[in-house]
């Protein structure tokens, strides 16, 4: 006769057989989740770094447009339409803004790079004509030297092929003579 205690070692053999696959097939989904959420992370911080290079970029594409409108020539340079050199004529309301238009290329590139990660920084000087630097200053009589200055809208991007895309864009009045 076979005695009780050796036929239950021998079912538990099998049990702890079973229970020993359920817990690896547990401990492999559980690394598996953790590898994918690693790779998330990963691509999520690169994704990030080459942003800031981007924008860091633009940033200084945008700095050096302003020096584009401060110079003395800066009224001198801008075409009576259209581009030419970075500098552009006062767009017309009614047409696509020059950054969002993929077949404008009046671009100018900029002599300044933050890193050879986020390409050669663009920009582009758009005249807006003058404008009063106080309510109603065109009213005072005699009139004040200061009353108006010229004014800016000032875009700079920095792009790059399979790299983040960024578009900064400022308007800038000119320092009253």
């Amino acid at each position: 006769m076979i005695s009780p205690l050796s036929s239950s070692r021998r079912r538990q053999q099998g049990i702890s057989l079973a229970v020993c696959l359920v817990l690896l097939v547990l401990v492999m989904v559980i690394g598996l989740a953790t590898m994918r959420g690693i790779s998330m992370e990963a691509r999520m911080s690169a994704a990030q770094y080459d942003r800031n290079i981007a924008f860091q970029a633009a940033e200084t594409a945008l700095r050096e447009a302003e020096t584009y409108a401060d110079s003395p020539s800066a009224a001198a340079s801008t075409p009576a339409s259209g581009c030419a050199d970075g500098y552009c004529a006062k767009p017309n309301p009614s047409d696509t803004a020059r950054e969002l238009d993929a077949s404008f290329t009046g671009w100018q590139n900029a002599t300044t790079s933050v890193s050879s990660n986020a390409g050669t920084p663009q920009l582009i000087v758009e005249s807006m004509g003058k404008a009063n630097n106080w309510f109603e200053c065109d009213r005072e009589i005699p009139p004040s030297p200061h009353c108006s200055t010229q004014r800016y809208r000032l875009t700079a991007r920095s792009t790059n092929a399979s790299r983040a895309t960024v578009i900064v864009q400022s308007d800038y009045a000119t320092p009253s003579p």
